[in-house]
């Protein structure tokens, strides 16, 4: 399904601190408009704030200033919830909160309301940043997504509103809302909040790039800030390969799903495949068992008798023999296919992880590109006039954003070399799986031969000699034609998971950390300058 990119409304943003104690917006201050308009914003317009430990605002940007309404610096030292909207649920902001304090970063679709009455919407994502935050404000790329949301947001509004009058108190209502908004996520695909930004992070960034969204240069701009800019774009240049990996990180995270789900199939394939192999040469030993002196040439369900080429169970020394090596023969082929199922045990749980590595991956580059994009935007506005230097310590901020981008340029690095590690682990493990199916299969196609020649040698030795084994030959065809059914023509997956295996290792992602790290170096350095 393609998600629509009209344009959505200006964004803010909301912390944590307010899930708990909700404050109410502040008076209206600005200029006046009608109440509920919707202010909106471009594309690359990318906003920010830092907040606090308790969620007071420190610095923000001059778009920010805009959208809500507020007068430069009026929200400084003041409560991030004076710009909280109504629509809003407690339960998103109790969520928030117990993401960062857990050190993890959120994304969540938010509406804030401005000094006059309006609103604007944002996807806002929130880093933990030194002893308090920053939160870096984008416009809604994935509309249909967002709208998805916000319905699940009235919903879970109801839930609190409905808990509230039941006489609730304020936690106790935020905390109803927080179970019901996971239950909305969930029904929505995402299984908790986590796995909600995993998911809406990277899709919005990949949307916004896809947009146009870069950082312009200004060859010719001089000072500290020009440095800093440049530095960016350079950044933003480096990155740009791996951002061209987000898809294809997608790809690999649903195909190892896949195989992942296959794998648990093939392993109790196996299993029932071991159990129909004995119970075949188990019944065809016991159809010869007798050769009419009262001899157990058998190996009872647990072995068994036979003779691969085809004579059957005739008597005596041939039948003994036959036995034996039809016994022999399927302890190697129960052997192979015991291996199979062992090294699929651990491959399972193998192939999970590194999906989650792959998963996460893909988000580190996302939230690197982001960060990038809104310093670079930063100090693009500084150049250019729009925000000023010496106005609500843009220094300050500036030093945030390089910090969390250095931050995020570490994490990438360390889940670089976590994702190189464990996609080499389960590429040879998926080899080494795939190889042995392979060669589990003609031993198998041989064996059950063997034991029809055996079963039919046997039946018809016995009915010479009197007896009646008919039926157990039939008892044995039927254990056969099970264990044939499992075989089939081979095991597909076997292919299927040498090429998942190739397409792991393909995946090359190059580690950029010390380019990445000598860049930081010179926006601190020019942030230096400027102090």
């Amino acid at each position: 399904m393609t998600e629509s990119t009209e344009s959505a409304a200006p964004a803010g943003i909301a912390t944590p601190a307010e899930s708990a104690d909700p404050a109410e917006p502040a008076d209206a201050v600005g200029s006046a408009a009608a109440p509920g308009v919707e202010h909106t914003y471009a594309a690359d317009e990318l906003f920010f704030s830092t907040t606090d430990a308790r969620g007071r605002i420190r610095r923000a940007n001059a778009i920010f200033m805009r959208l809500s309404g507020y007068p430069r610096g009026a929200l400084v030292g003041r409560a991030h919830s004076a710009v909280r909207h109504e629509a809003m649920p407690a339960g998103l902001f109790r969520s928030i909160w117990e993401d960062l304090e857990q050190g993890r970063a959120a994304s969540a679709y938010i509406t804030n309301r401005s000094a006059d009455g309006g609103f604007y919407r944002v996807f806002a994502t929130i880093v933990p940043s030194g002893d308090g935050y920053l939160s870096v404000r984008t416009l809604p790329m994935l509309t249909r997504r967002r709208d998805e949301i916000e319905a699940a947001y009235g919903r879970v509004r109801a839930v609190e509103r409905a808990s509230a009058d039941c006489g609730s108190t304020r936690r106790e209502a935020a905390a109803a809302g927080h179970s019901a908004l996971l239950a909305e996520l969930d029904a929505l695909g995402f299984r908790d909040a986590v796995a909600f930004t995993r998911q809406a992070l990277p899709a919005e960034v990949a949307a916004l790039v896809a947009a146009g969204v870069d950082i312009p240069e200004r060859p010719d701009a001089e000072g500290p800030v020009a440095v800093i800019l440049d530095q960016m774009n350079r950044i933003e240049s480096l990155t740009s390969g791996q951002v061209a990996l987000l898809d294809e990180c997608a790809r690999i995270v649903a195909l190892l799903g896949r195989r992942a789900a296959e794998i648990d199939d093939l392993s109790a394939r196996l299993g029932r495949l071991r159990t129909s192999l004995r119970d075949a040469v188990g019944d065809a030993a016991r159809a010869g068992a007798d050769d009419g002196a009262g001899q157990n040439s058998g190996a009872g369900r647990a072995g068994g008798t036979g003779q691969s080429d085809g004579a059957g169970w005739a008597g005596g020394t041939d039948r003994a023999s036959g036995a034996e090596e039809v016994r022999e023969r399927y302890e190697r082929v129960d052997a192979l296919v015991l291996e199979c199922v062992e090294e699929l045990r651990p491959l399972a749980g193998q192939v999970g992880e590194l999906r989650s590595d792959a998963d996460s991956l893909r988000f580190a580059i996302a939230l690197l590109r982001l960060l990038n994009l809104a310093a670079g935007f930063f100090a693009l506005q500084i150049l250019e006039g729009e925000d000023e230097l010496e106005a609500n310590d843009a220094v300050g901020s500036l030093k945030e954003l390089a910090a969390a981008l250095d931050e995020g340029a570490s994490s990438l690095s360390e889940r670089v070399e976590l994702f190189e590690a464990r996609s080499e682990l389960v590429g040879v493990g998926l080899d080494d799986v795939a190889a042995a199916l392979a060669a589990t299969h003609a031993p198998l196609l041989d064996l059950l031969a063997a034991v029809e020649a055996g079963a039919t040698g046997a039946a018809d030795a016995a009915v010479e000699a009197g007896g009646a084994s008919a039926a157990d030959e039939a008892v044995t065809a039927d254990a056969v034609r099970a264990a044939r059914a499992l075989v089939g023509d081979g095991f597909p997956e076997a292919r299927d998971l040498a090429d998942t295996a190739g397409a792991v290792r393909d995946l090359g992602v190059p580690d950029v950390s010390a380019d990445l790290g000598a860049h930081l170096q010179r926006v601190r350095a020019a942030l230096a300058e400027l102090a």
